[in-house]
């Protein structure tokens, strides 16, 4: 395994252990739109690794377009609801259209110093 394949996986794990204290954080009904954008952020990035990453770690690019497609628009759409985002263009901007969201989590995830591709 590559150290990028390796990277991969630790930032999957990370991720999946954020949506469990998400899910636990909802039950309890103690989520702020800041943990839940965190959240979107970091999986909107790792998405888009995995679509870069997809015909090296055997995932069906197809599942991988989708997943980056969703999680993208799931960032886009609560950061222009609560008026949230840390790049210089805010979601809302004229900019950003669905055809070109994966640009709008990259300038995210740069802000926040995560590495999306």
């Amino acid at each position: 395994m590559t150290d990028d394949q390796w990277s991969l996986l630790r930032s999957t794990h990370e991720v999946q252990a954020m949506g469990e204290e998400l899910r636990l954080s909802d039950a309890a009904g103690t989520t702020t739109p800041e943990q839940e954008r965190k959240y979107l952020l970091r999986r909107a990035a790792l998405a888009q690794r995995h679509l870069a990453a997809a015909s090296t770690i055997g995932c069906d690019p197809k599942d991988a377009r989708q997943d980056a497609d969703m999680t993208a628009n799931r960032l886009w759409k609560h950061d222009a609801l609560h008026g949230t985002h840390c790049g210089p263009l805010p979601a809302k901007h004229p900019d950003w259209k669905a055809s070109n969201i994966y640009g709008y989590v990259r300038q995210e995830a740069d802000a926040a110093g995560l590495n999306p591709c």
